[in-house]
C-alpha cells in the first residue's frame, strides 16, 4: 500500500504563516501518524477524527478529518482509499489554530460536498423596488 499526500493552496498558505520549527512539526506528524497507518488501520482513531456528519451525503460517507498535529494545530484532510491501485491518497485543505478547528472543518467540507447539497430557494429584500439583500435558507 502506497500513500500519496496531495495538498491545497490553502493548505500552502496556512503552512506558510507559521515558524519554520511548526512547519517541520506539521510535516514530520503527519508522515509519521500516515506510515503508522500503512501498518494498522485500527490506529486510525488515535488522532483524528470527524467534528460532523454530512447528512446530504445520503449513501456515501465522509473522508473528511481533522488531524492533531498538538494541542493548537489541527490538519484539516481527507483520506481516500483506492484500491484498486494500492494507495491512500490524503489531501491536505488546511492547518488551523485547534479553536477554530471545528468552523474551518465544516466549510472545507462544506466546500469539497458542493454537488451533494440541496438547493436552497432565495428570498429577496427590496426596498424601493432595489434589491438591498438575498438571503438563503
Amino acid at each position: 500500500m502506497e500513500i500519496i499526500f496531495e495538498s491545497t493552496e490553502e493548505f500552502e498558505a496556512d503552512l506558510n504563516t507559521h515558524s519554520e520549527a511548526e512547519h517541520d512539526i506539521i510535516v514530520q506528524q503527519l508522515h509519521e501518524y500516515f506510515a503508522l497507518l500503512l501498518e494498522d488501520k485500527r490506529d486510525r482513531d488515535k488522532r483524528i477524527h470527524q467534528f460532523y456528519q454530512f447528512d446530504f451525503l445520503e449513501d456515501y460517507g465522509s473522508s473528511l478529518y481533522s488531524f492533531i498535529v498538538n494541542y493548537y494545530l489541527r490538519v484539516i484532510l481527507t483520506i481516500d482509499d483506492d484500491p484498486i491501485f494500492g494507495r491512500t491518497i490524503i489531501t491536505l485543505f488546511r492547518v488551523v489554530d485547534s479553536q477554530v478547528a471545528a468552523k474551518v472543518y465544516q466549510q472545507v467540507g462544506e466546500s469539497i460536498y458542493q454537488s451533494f447539497l440541496p438547493p436552497q430557494p432565495l428570498t429577496e429584500v427590496k426596498s424601493n423596488h432595489v434589491t438591498v439583500a438575498t438571503i438563503t435558507h
